[in-house]
């Protein structure tokens, strides 16, 4: 069979860069040997969250004496699942729906490329051969496992593990203070979990971001009834004792569970005859097309490299696609947002404080805490803050920063603004609903100007 393009994996940068092909026209097969949807929405960003925002409802209505809510409750594992499990099989059958309606072939199997121009599916029923005038790599990543510490369902978890919610650990162990790692600590804790412990190498929580709001969020987190053990090594696991060292001190501490989430590396291993260019790490690279060293060939989402996110896949997907077509479509990522999951949440969109003095700008900086939200107070009065980095000679907006309930959906309009290049006076002079979570972003850029309204400036 030939085609125009052959897409190999059906995750949320290979399903939607399938679908984009279709509308431009282009005869186009994707190959996926698990799950349509991959990663992200069988075992990852959709299953994760179902169980955050249960976790949540279950936590403050167990706490919710303040608002006046009492009486007991109890938390059904098995019904919670099914729960979940109906909202991804939803979802999957919805991405097999949109992929057949726009004519595009499905074949369920391993892709293998051993030179431009053919991909071979492995199946059961033997190998068939498709031609390709395009190839787009979408294999994704996997877990990263720990040397040493290779997770066995059982005393040691990776995030596959803890998804599945098979019971609830008494006392928890979390290696790794990035995205996973939190939202799951979090999520434990609020059900039910005595204690949770997080450690990490990193001398912050969510290494790389912005170092105020990450001290911030720690703060934060901790007063949910985490603990933080930073520039931390786990040095040894005996039965169920726990030996990690953090800032030179040793402690050894027995749990129930020790949760892996140390990162993701890349399935790129099946394309190493190609001679593709890859990183040390083994991510492959690309140019501002999606396209790799080898004309046709063309590699997206995770396996293209970080930020290893699923939004991301699915731009660059598009941004693939439209380039076969004969488009002109550039990957430009200076406003890409990244979002943890936990209440409150943290979001982000471009440069940092530290990146933005590093690059040479004038730095001024503009922040309204949540404590001043009328709209933060009737969600029970929680922690929380915005902050906008910008440009002091030209007032652009360089970077924001939101640790609040709903930040996720607050980040698309900082994001808007930088890719359209706003400044905060054009955010502050915007009439923005009251009472919501919105007017945080008015208010931080207005302190920009120490013109806030609600603050101290």
């Amino acid at each position: 069979m030939r085609y125009d393009v052959v897409i190999i994996g059906g995750g949320p940068g290979g399903y939607v860069a399938g679908i984009r092909a279709a509308q431009l026209g282009l005869k186009t097969a994707l190959v996926e040997k698990w799950k349509l949807g991959g990663v992200c929405l069988n075992i990852g960003c959709i299953p994760t969250k179902a169980l955050l925002h249960v976790g949540h409802i279950y936590h403050t209505a167990k706490n919710g004496e303040r608002f006046g809510i009492r009486g007991n409750l109890s938390l059904d594992i098995s019904s919670l699942n099914k729960w979940k499990e109906g909202v991804v099989d939803k979802l999957v059958k919805g991405v097999e729906f949109l992929l057949k309606n726009q004519k595009v072939d499905i074949y369920v199997g391993e892709g293998i490329v051993e030179r431009p121009g053919e991909v071979k599916v492995k199946t059961d029923r033997g190998l068939e051969v498709l031609e390709a005038k395009n190839i787009i790599i979408a294999t994704g990543s996997r877990i990263r496992e720990l040397k040493g510490f290779e997770a066995d369902g059982k005393l040691i978890w990776n995030s596959d593990h803890a998804v599945s919610f098979p019971e609830i650990p008494q006392k928890l162990l979390v290696v790794g203070a990035g995205a996973v790692g939190l939202e799951f600590g979090q999520f434990y804790k609020m059900v039910g979990s005595e204690r949770v412990v997080v450690i990490d190498i990193a001398d912050q929580v969510l290494p790389g971001m912005d170092k105020e709001m990450a001290r911030y969020y720690q703060r934060v987190l901790k007063k949910e009834g985490l603990e933080f053990y930073l520039s931390a090594t786990l040095k040894d696991i005996s039965g169920s004792e726990v030996i990690f060292v953090s800032e030179g001190k040793e402690y050894r501490e027995k749990f129930d569970k020790v949760l892996i989430a140390v990162g993701r590396s890349p399935n790129s291993e099946n394309f190493a005859n190609l001679n593709l260019k890859m990183d040390e790490r083994g991510f492959i690279k690309t140019d501002e097309r999606m396209e790799t060293n080898i004309k046709g060939i063309y590699a997206i989402g995770d396996v293209a490299g970080p930020p290893l996110l699923a939004h991301k896949a699915s731009k660059e997907g598009i941004v693939a696609v439209e380039n076969i077509a004969g488009l002109d479509s550039k990957a430009d990522w200076r406003a890409m947002p990244s979002v943890v999951y936990t209440h409150p949440e943290f979001a982000s969109v471009g440069l940092t404080e530290e990146k933005a003095r590093d690059m040479g700008y004038n730095v001024k900086i503009g922040k309204f805490p949540l404590s001043a939200s009328g709209r933060a107070l009737t969600l029970g009065g929680i922690d929380g803050l915005a902050k906008i980095v910008v440009d002091g000679d030209t007032d652009e907006i360089l970077g924001v920063h939101i640790i609040a309930p709903e930040a996720s959906s607050l980040i698309g309009e900082a994001a808007l603004a930088i890719e359209l290049m706003a400044t905060a006076e054009d955010i502050d002079m915007v009439v923005h609903p009251h009472p919501t979570m919105s007017e945080v972003l008015m208010e931080a850029a207005g302190n920009v100007h120490k013109r806030a309204i609600h603050i101290i400036n």
